[in-house]
């Protein structure tokens, strides 16, 4: 119980701290990258907000994996998008399933950490973290503890989708500028 109130505060917080986020992505319109991650904050936004079980939370994001494989398929997102999306579906799935004999644990631990520490920039507290563990039932870390992650990496998302098409030309202008301190260093 103590779990759920913590993270409806924290997505409620987070959320509301990213308030144009859901707004950019409607604006996109029917770009699949940008749907896709609406969708992702939904699935959050329902979860935290205990609306429907965790059967319907893990439909939801399998039909969101389904979604992502046609728009990988048709190539209508980018191979960086769809890994760094998969990952996050995985990121979430872990930590809405229930496992009550902790199996899955000890095989995504070592990945959990890392996602929380690199979106987040600092790793979990292992003791708050064993104690979620436990006291959830053995359902990984559980969703209060890694939606400043997620929620971290959908914003990241949405910022690459949104310089995807300028990349090149990003990565030419420091290329340039590296070229002419070259040279005025000679």
């Amino acid at each position: 119980m103590r779990n759920r109130l913590v993270c409806r505060c924290v997505l409620g917080l987070l959320v509301a701290s990213y308030p144009g986020l859901i707004a950019a992505a409607q604006d996109r319109g029917p770009e699949p990258g940008f749907k896709l991650l609406e969708g992702m904050v939904s699935v959050l936004d329902k979860a935290a907000r205990d609306s429907g079980t965790v059967a319907d939370w893990n439909a939801a994001i399998l039909g969101l994996a389904g979604e992502l494989k046609s728009a990988r398929d048709a190539k209508k997102v980018d191979d960086l998008f769809a890994v760094r999306y998969s990952r996050l579906l995985s990121a979430v799935r872990q930590a809405l399933l229930k496992d009550p004999q902790v199996l899955y644990w000890p095989m995504y631990r070592s990945s959990m950490i890392d996602f929380i520490e690199e979106r987040t920039g600092r790793p979990p507290d292992w003791n708050r973290l064993l104690f979620t563990v436990n006291d959830h039932g053995g359902s990984g870390v559980g969703l209060a503890m890694i939606i400043e992650a997620v929620l971290s990496e959908v914003v990241s998302l949405h910022i690459h989708l949104e310089t995807v098409g300028r990349r090149q030309g990003i990565l030419e202008s420091y290329l340039e500028k590296t070229r002419k301190a070259g040279e005025a260093a000679k």
